[in-house]
């Protein structure tokens, strides 16, 4: 904690890690008995809430509330509740106990108000409210680190801390107060300061070397609460202007936020926007909504970690900034955040093109040819196949394969997409539905198959979901129900993904057509010759691959 380390001189007793529950608590106290010069405890909710305020057995000389946000609100009403179970660390004070409070913090008036009645000695803290008893001169954020100004009693104090965050810098001015209630020397402890180190993922600010050049992550994984979040925006904000690179913020849900979950994501969606971030790349449902809501920026979801990190491969190029943060639990992310210094090492492909999808798209060009027994007899590029439409449509056909569904006569509905070859009231058949589905179709005739075939969206899903699991496909084949390619959701599949489908439905899958054919700009599928296939994805000219199966 930085208030330790600006009391290092004196080996204070403290926390480990972030040990802050009840039991952790106790186990410090019981500690005392070696008399140490000071005790810095952290206290979580836990150790106060209705169980039992930890705070009359601490006892402390000083008690402080660094912030009030949504965390952990699965197990909060509301966060007045939160706000009652933080004041209550004031109760344990003495009369001559002082407390300290940040002014800008959510209900600081209500912190305030309790503190008064439990001591006289109220210090309050702010990094712009000059009514605050401390509020700094000036903050300057450099690269890696900020130093704050303070005037203090007719005195100008000058430190460092090495982190970039506002709420390191908040919390450096409840330290500030804390120490100049000691009966210590205060230039020494505020020196001291510049040794604080935060915990390895806390906004950690590290350069990676990749085969060719350099990058530079901020791993901010260690854990996330909605006002965590906001400030390590925030810090990122402060850095980018010292990188010549791609910015990029790439994120992962905030967790244990139960029926809140969703309000609390949504008030990511002004923050991002007003980032400065060149691309967002956001992981898990929950960031669903936030994704749909931000406007002005290059902001991609994504269905699972591999994705996302084959993307962020990419986007990392030369002197590159990118933010990484997430909650510690309830998501894969971190996984994504611990392995990726190692895969940036590795990484040796081709990401000179300044298009993300382009570029992802050429470097996933790849094919397979299959005999008619179904072995590959000629690969290329196999580990690194990628497309970036999906298979929602022949998930549509499959559906109807696996239904044996009858040549039924149908009529255009009334859809947005409409138009002149699809128009309200056309007559068609379910067989020539199915035939567009395996030709890179139009919306509408992906809707009135989809409708005609389900009854409704989740059952839709429901059947995808369970045909992607009994294949043990990518749960990125299929995002979206026509199969094209947006900026915003982000679809994927390989030739082992095609390979796979082919295998389970062999020649039923040519009841039409021997061609297989997905995406446009981009082709990838499946053409059947008299005795072979030949599976590919990415291909921008569909002759090079028919080609390739001639003259095999």
């Amino acid at each position: 904690m930085l208030i330790s380390a600006g009391l290092k001189d004196y080996y204070p007793l403290q926390n480990r890690f972030n040990n802050n529950i009840r039991s952790a608590v106790y186990l410090l106290l019981c500690k005392m008995i070696r008399q140490p010069n000071f005790a810095v405890l952290e206290v979580s909710l836990n150790a106060l809430n209705a169980v039992g305020n930890s705070s009359y057995l601490i006892k402390p000389n000083i008690a402080i509330v660094t912030g009030i946000g949504a965390a952990h609100m699965s197990t909060f009403k509301d966060i007045l509740n939160i706000v009652e179970v933080k004041a209550s660390i004031f109760d344990g004070l003495t009369p001559e106990g002082v407390a300290i409070i940040n002014k800008d913090t959510l209900h600081s008036d209500i912190l305030i108000e309790r503190a008064k009645q439990n001591t006289s000695n109220v210090i309050t803290y702010s990094t712009h409210d000059s009514s605050a008893t401390i509020c700094p001169k000036s903050i300057q954020y450099s690269k890696g680190y900020t130093v704050i100004t303070i005037d203090f009693n007719g005195q100008k104090y000058t430190y460092r801390i090495n982190s970039i965050s506002d709420g390191m810098v908040e919390n450096s001015l409840a330290t500030f107060a804390t120490l100049s209630h000691l009966d210590i020397p205060l230039e020494r402890a505020l020196e001291n300061l510049s040794t604080f180190k935060p915990f390895e993922k806390v906004l950690n600010l590290k350069e990676v070397e990749t085969p060719n050049y350099k990058v530079n992550l901020i791993d901010d994984t260690h854990n996330a609460s909605l006002p965590a979040m906001i400030n390590a925006i925030k810090a990122f904000n402060t850095q980018t202007k010292f990188f010549k690179g791609n910015k990029i913020i790439a994120i992962g849900q905030i967790s244990d936020l139960g029926k809140h979950s969703k309000s609390l994501h949504l008030q990511l969606v002004d923050v991002l926007e007003n980032s400065n971030a060149d691309y967002i790349l956001c992981m898990d449902d929950a960031l669903k909504s936030v994704v749909t809501g931000v406007k002005s920026k290059n902001i991609t979801w994504y269905s699972n970690r591999h994705l996302l990190e084959k993307d962020l491969l990419y986007l990392n190029k030369p002197d590159s900034l990118t933010l990484l943060k997430s909650s510690a639990g309830g998501t894969e992310f971190p996984k994504l955040a611990k392995e990726l210094p190692e895969k940036l090492n590795k990484y040796n492909i081709n990401n000179s093109n300044t298009s993300l999808f382009d570029g992802q798209s050429l470097n996933g060009r790849s094919y397979m040819i299959i005999d008619e027994n179904y072995n590959v007899i000629e690969s290329h590029n196999r580990e690194h196949s990628g497309t970036i439409e999906g298979l929602g449509p022949i998930f549509n056909y499959l559906k109807a394969i696996d239904d044996n569904v009858s040549e039924d006569t149908i009529f255009i509905a009334n859809w947005a997409t409409n138009n002149k070859l699809y128009y309200e009231g056309k007559e068609t058949t379910t067989y020539e539905l199915m035939k567009a589905m395996l030709n890179s179709p139009m919306y509408t005739p992906s809707y009135e198959l989809s409708k005609y075939l389900f009854e409704n969206g989740p059952k839709r899903d429901e059947y995808i979901n369970s045909k992607i699991e009994h294949l043990s496909l990518s749960n990125s084949v299929a995002i979206n129900l026509t199969g094209r390619h947006t900026m915003r959701e982000r679809q994927n599949f390989t030739v082992d993904d095609l390979f796979k489908i082919l295998k389970a439905y062999k020649n039923t899958l040519f009841k039409f057509t021997n061609e297989i054919i997905i995406g446009r700009k981009y082709n990838s599928g499946i053409i059947k010759d008299k005795d072979k296939f030949i599976i590919f994805t990415s291909y921008p000219n569909l002759n090079e691959i028919k080609n390739k199966l001639n003259n095999k």
